[in-house]
């Protein structure tokens, strides 16, 4: 009886002490700080009320809405709820009263009593939704004009869930949720039906926290300390409009409101030694949703706005970590363990904003400070965090402290955009946003099967349109001014010692600014659009995996994509004026350095990469068809996308080998101007940084199918800019160029005593395609300058590897291809006048297979180079061919008697000393054995039409090409001057006396040979069919692809 009226009164206690907090105080400020819930079932719902000074413009004057401040709340029901459930937590309860007068039997043995029947798993829910409208002027026919005030909100909730599930079955489980959703409506002006709203400064302040922490334990247990967390903070806001509708007026001049969301906290169980325990899954979601100082005027209506704001969401936190202090989102352990420690956090800070836009119909809208021409007045920041790193470990276990945690940041916006049907809209945007999603990631599968693995995306966007007037039959110009900065997700990092299927990491982080910013476009009327930013935008952080003596352990995976996809600086109009400028400068990074470990493992330490670095770009384009269109654009983009890949396959099977396909490149169009019966110019500055992979170094010792690198490395380049086209128009193009894109690095390995090992199979492949500098008219004018700087480096052929070459272990082949193809400085003219300037600085490493420049390098009468193609067969590329020198000569005439002194009048004239005198002659009927005297030209000079003697050409000899002839000098031997000095009085050889006889020489032979000596016919290469041929023809092409 006495433990019943203890645990009764402690009952009454708990019971009337959650009541009392969940009637709480009936204001839009609170801030309570409760114990643990007793109950294992905790859900409320709270939305505090603060209306205030709002007003409604009726024909009859104007009506101010009382204030009124009220708490809305679920807690009086669910204290109940909640009372009841932790009564019945102990199974005596009142239960014993009515056993107290039954006979008692002895009992054998003593039961401990269960103090908690629902054995701490719990399910605990808070969603608050704190509501705030104030300043706000509505006019219906009437005038409503509000003075704003000075106005705030806060609500402010800290609920930790701390229970236990170690050592016991299906306990210690939590399910938990904390929701802060604000909404704020303030400060906007309202005109309908002739009616106006108005109002005039004031500002609104609101702050939501629904935060708690999470804690837990399912050690030595089944099914227990799982939890299943969500947290989320999306903030409404709707702020500083001016809307107007039927000759009616609206405004909203310089409000300021700002908004901040918190909810959740960081989450911690353990799974130690337990089966399907200590598993956390949490889902931090930060989304503000904001809709502020825009204005729209409709039907002959008109609205202004000047106003501002500020948005703050953050989902989840952070606490020290046992990872050297990391702070910590998420952390659980599944060391000895089997499907437990597991980890997942769906990880997302997008943005929905729409700030500062005009748009009319058959009206006027205006935003920012845009009708003075000034600095806008209009300023919105937004800054949306959620979760954090995720932390795991199972050594030794089973299916367990695998990790899945995607973060995902994307602000999607609107800002600084006009647009008109008939009318006139006008708008100026100065804008600032932070997104941040999740952090990296750390996990150990060390002894153990299926246990430590990370499969990860991380995705950092930007769509958005800022600084864009468009109208039709009207005026329209948007200005904006954006500093956005986005990062997804960081480093993953696991290990897989000793281990199977363990220590594997998959990433795919994508980083993709996409946006259209600075266009001005007009269909009859004027458009106008300028825009300037500066983007940051990350996605992963690289990844690294350890693994010695493991089997299918600690591969690595990644496909790191930036791609910035972007128009800006763009104008264009159809029977009107399009006017476009911008200035961009982004950066764009996804994924960094990866490494993994094979050594002594089978099918373990692969590395499989493909990043992608591609902007796609058009800007500084104007172009018009019965109008005037101009783009002015400078851009500075740098692109960015994995990094160097190290591992190591030393004794190991199918290990350590790298798989790469690297791509970096860039596709542009900009500086062109198009007219058509119009108008058209264009200017741009083009600034591009392109990088995609890095080195590749892993070692293949004594390894089978190991330490091998295997890629194919494209490096595309397609631009088109500084070209002018125009049809009955004048158009002019201005680009400079300056494009630096670098693909791949040095690959690096070993196959040292190994099979199959140590291998490069690698194909660089530069592909470079630019159109710049051209001009083409057509009844018209146009003047083109493309001043291009283009830099392409795809690989590095300083390769490196080692191996004795059996078991075809150590070979390299590297074999670079490629193309460039460019036309530039070409102007066409049809009855127009067309200039055309193109300076032009080009480098591609390696040097590409094809080259073709068409334009001011090139005449029309020249052909292409094929630097990388080889031409026929040096006698190095063909050994078995003799040299022309060591073909037996001609007996030479040391052996001939020679005339000393030939009678005859001397000869007139004093002789060149470098000519031999003709009294060294050797006889004249010799003349004919001299080496080479059909390779010498004839001399047209001598008197009476005398030519020197030519020799015939060498009869070819059976399987070696004739000897040239007369006439037939190689191209590349330097030419003979064709008119050597000669005396113009040298006598002819008929003038010369005979010589009659010579005395004969003993031993020496009185008559030349007339026929050559024949050789062995020696089989060429080009010329063999048979059997030995088809094999030297097949070694001496393999041979040339393989170096050592």
């Amino acid at each position: 009886m006495q433990t019943w009226a203890k645990r009764g009164l402690q009952t009454a206690l708990v019971t009337g002490g959650l009541l009392m907090l969940g009637t709480g105080i009936a204001s839009a400020d609170e801030n309570v700080n409760p114990d643990t819930p007793a109950s294992p079932l905790d859900l409320n719902v709270t939305v505090p009320i603060d209306e205030a000074n709002n007003a409604i413009g009726t024909p009859l004057g104007q009506v101010d809405l009382p204030a009124h401040h009220n708490e809305i709340s679920t807690k009086p029901v669910t204290s109940a709820v909640k009372g009841a459930l932790a009564s019945a937590k102990t199974p005596g309860g009142s239960a014993g009263s009515l056993t107290d007068s039954l006979p008692k039997a002895d009992a054998p043995r003593q039961l401990t009593p269960t103090h908690d029947a629902f054995k701490g798993n719990k399910v605990n829910g808070d969603v608050v939704v704190p509501i705030q409208i104030v300043d706000n002027a509505v006019g219906v026919i009437g005038d409503a004009h509000v003075q704003g005030g000075n106005h705030t909100q806060t609500y402010s909730h800290n609920q930790d869930v701390a229970t236990d599930g170690k050592y016991s079955g299906l306990a210690g489980n939590v399910v938990a949720l904390d929701y802060a959703l604000p909404v704020q409506i303030a400060g906007n002006g309202v005109g309908l039906a002739g009616g106006s709203g108005a109002v005039k400064g004031g500002s609104a302040h609101q702050s939501t926290t629904e935060t708690g922490n999470v804690d837990t334990t399912g050690q030595g247990s089944g099914l227990s300390g799982n939890v299943v967390g969500g947290q989320f903070a999306t903030p409404v806001q709707v702020t500083g409009n001016a809307a107007s509708w039927i000759l009616g007026n609206a405004y909203s001049g310089g409000y300021n409101a700002d908004t901040t969301a918190t909810s959740g906290g960081s989450m911690k169980s353990n799974g130690k030694g337990a089966a399907g325990s200590g598993n956390v899954v949490g889902a931090p979601i930060a989304l503000p949703v904001k809709f502020n100082g825009n204005a729209g005027g409709v039907w002959g209506s008109d609205a202004d706005s000047t106003s501002s704001s500020s948005a703050d969401a953050k989902a989840g936190d952070t606490r020290p970590g046992s990872l050297n202090g990391t702070p910590t989102y998420l952390e659980t352990d599944g060391d000895h363990s089997f499907l437990s420690g597991n980890a997942g956090a769906a990880q997302a800070s997008p943005v929905a904003n729409v700030a500062s836009v005009a748009g009319s119909w058959i009206g006027n809208a205006t935003t920012g400070q845009a009708l003075d021409r000034q600095a806008s007045s209009s300023t919105h920041e937004t800054t949306a965090t959620s979760g954090g790193f995720v932390k795991t470990s199972g050594n030794d276990a089973a299916g367990s402290a695998n990790v899945v945690d995607p973060a995902v940041a994307l602000p999607v916006e609107a800002c600084g955009v006009g647009g008109t049907y008939i009318g006139r809209a006008v708008a100026q945007c100065d804008n600032t946003t932070t997104a941040t999603s999740g952090d990296g990631s750390y996990t150990r599968g060390n002894g153990s099967t299926l246990t430590g693995n990370i499969v990860n995306t991380q995705i950092a966007g930007a769509p958005e349109v800022h600084g864009i007037g468009g109208s039709h039959i009207g005026n329209a110009s948007g200005t904006s001014t954006e500093t956005k900065t986005v990062t997804a997700g960081n480093y993953d990092g696991s290990q897989g010692n000793d281990s199977s299927g363990s220590g594997n990491i998959v990433q795919v982080p994508v980083a993709a600014p996409a946006e259209v910013f600075g266009v001005g476009g007009s269909f009859i009327g004027q458009g106008a659009g300028n825009g300037s930013e500066t983007k940051v935008v990350k996605a992963g952080g690289g990844g690294n995996t350890q693994d010695d003596n493991g089997f299918l352990s600690s591969n690595l995976g990644t496909v790191p994509v930036s791609t910035p996809v972007q128009l800006f600086g763009i104008g264009g109009a159809f029977v009107g004026q399009g006017h476009g400028k911008a200035s961009n400068d982004t950066t764009s990074t996804a994924g960094q350095d990866v490494h993994a470990t094979g050594t002594k493992g089978a099918g373990a330490g692969n590395i499989v990469e493909a990043p992608v670095s591609l902007p796609l770009q058009g800007h500084g384009v104007g172009g018009a068809v019965a109008g005037i269109g101009t783009g002015m654009a400078d851009n500075l983009t740098d692109s960015k996308a994995g990094g160097n890949a190290g591992t190591d396959g030393k004794d190991g099977a199918l290990a350590g080998n790298i798989v790469k396909a690297p791509l970096a490149g860039a596709g542009t169009i900009f500086g062109d101007g198009l007219a058509g019966g119009a108008l058209g110019h264009g200017t741009a500055t083009n600034d591009i940084t392109s990088t995609a992979g890095g080195d590749a170094l892993t070692n293949g010792d004594g390894g089978a199918v190991a330490g091998d690198i295997v890629g194919v490395d494209p490096a595309p380049v397609a631009q088109i800019f500084g070209d002018a086209v125009s049809v009955a128009g004048v158009s002019s193009g201005d680009g400079i160029n300056n494009t630096v894109v670098k693909d791949a690095g040095k690959d690096t390995t070993s196959g040292v005593e190994g099979s199959l090992s140590g291998d490069i199979l690698d194909f660089p492949v530069p592909a470079v395609a630019q159109i710049f500098g051209d001009s083409v008219a057509v009844g018209g004018v146009a003047h083109a300058v493309g001043d291009n700087v283009t830099k392409v480096t795809d690989g590095n052929d300083a390769t490196s590897t080692d191996g004795s070459g059996e078991a075809l272990s150590g070979f390299d082949y590297y074999h670079p291809m490629g193309a460039l193809v460019q036309i530039f400085g070409v102007p066409l003219e049809v009855l127009g006048v067309a200039t055309a300037e193109a300076p032009n600085s080009t480098t591609v490493d390696p040097e590409p297979a094809i080259d073709v420049p068409f334009g001011g390098e090139m005449g029309a009468d020249q052909l292409p180079a094929l630097p990388a193609v080889p031409g026929l067969p040096g006698r190095s590329a063909t050994p078995s061919l003799p040299s022309a020198p060591s073909l037996p000569g001609l007996p030479g005439l040391s052996g001939l008697p020679t005339a000393t002194t030939l009678p005859g009048p001397a000869l007139p004239g004093a002789q060149r000393a470098d000519v031999p005198q003709v009294s060294g002659l050797s006889a004249l009927g010799q003349l004919n054995q001299l080496k080479g005297a059909s390779l010498l030209p004839s001399v047209s000079g001598l008197q009476n039409g005398v030519h020197l003697p030519s020799a015939p050409a060498v009869p070819s000899l059976p399987g070696v090409p004739a000897l040239p002839g007369a006439g037939a000098e190689r191209a590349d031997v330097p030419a003979v001057p064709a008119q050597l000095p000669v005396k113009t009085s040298l006598p002819t050889l008929n003038q010369l006396p005979a010589v009659a006889a010579l005395p004969a020489v003993p031993g020496a032979p009185t008559t030349l040979p007339t026929t050559m000596p024949t050789a062995p016919a020696v089989p060429a290469i080009g010329d063999a069919t048979g059997p030995l041929g088809a094999f030297q023809k097949l070694a001496a092409k393999v041979t040339s692809f393989f170096k050592k």
